[in-house]
């Protein structure tokens, strides 16, 4: 006789997992504003989840560079300055450059220039549809293909460490493209010369590229974080919210219910 086993309930691994997720995307969706305080208490109570996953989910976006801990005041959503800008812009920009030298050594394979044309046929919709979220997700994905396309693992895991920080950075300087499409039009253009196969020419754009998303770089505050005093509202309830109710037992989410307040005050 066959004995169905009961049904497992989501582990805490697994849910530090999925918590993990749907606060990264709420970080880089820009529903929780630079400077905002995690509580952990009313986050715990918005996820129906213990503290302890939700401490370890802010732990590792802390590692990742999405939250900063500052000792006797909390955790935090970075407030990026320019140094910091400027700083992310140089490692990826180093990075890069050294991959792109690799993939006009060992020559431009139609694999690469395939999936960066339809990157950049995704881009040129994201633009179509507003969709500055997707947007900063495809200028990333182009980014990075071109990086695994060196064929070098500690080239890739180097440009994953910052992957994030660099969809943070996309938000503070999006709003200085008075026209989105040149950025789907930059993108083209560097596709275009990559698989030209001409290395020399290639690296420029590349140089180029940086140079004008630099330029770009807004004012970006130096004063220490703030705690925002008021709730904002949840504006979006995305698919991740929908695996999250499909693994985690109690969850109740896509219910419409707003986001957990973020109480601020002074540190």
């Amino acid at each position: 006789m066959s004995h169905q086993a009961p049904a497992s309930k989501t582990s805490k691994r697994t849910l530090t997992e999925v918590v993990t997720g749907l606060l990264r995307d709420r970080i880089l969706g820009g529903e929780f504003s630079p400077g905002t305080q995690m509580n952990e208490v009313e986050l715990a109570a918005y996820f129906e989840v213990s503290r302890g996953p939700l401490r370890e989910a802010m732990q590792r976006l802390v590692q990742e560079g999405l939250l900063v801990s500052y000792p006797r005041q909390g955790v935090f959503v970075p407030t990026l300055t320019r140094e910091d800008l400027e700083d992310i812009f140089v490692a990826r920009q180093a990075i890069e450059r050294e991959a792109l030298r690799r993939v006009s050594a060992r020559g431009v394979s139609a694999a690469l220039v395939a999936d960066l044309e339809l990157i950049v046929a995704r881009m040129r919709d994201a633009v179509g549809h507003a969709d500055e979220s997707a947007l900063a997700a495809l200028d990333l994905a182009f980014h990075r293909r071109l990086v695994h396309a060196a064929g070098s693992t500690r080239l890739d895991r180097l440009y994953g460490l910052i992957a994030n920080e660099m969809r943070l950075c996309f938000r503070m300087i999006v709003d200085s493209y008075s026209d989105r499409s040149k950025l789907a039009a930059e993108h083209e253009q560097l596709l275009h010369v990559i698989a030209s196969g001409d290395g020399s020419a290639a690296m420029a754009l590349l140089d180029r590229h940086f140079a004008q998303v630099g330029e770009l770089q807004p004012e970006a505050s130096d004063q220490p974080p703030q705690r925002d005093l008021h709730p904002h509202p949840h504006h979006h309830q995305g698919s991740h919210d929908r695996i999250f109710h499909e693994h985690a037992d109690g969850f109740r989410h896509g219910n419409g219910q707003e986001a957990p307040p973020h109480p601020q005050e002074q540190p």
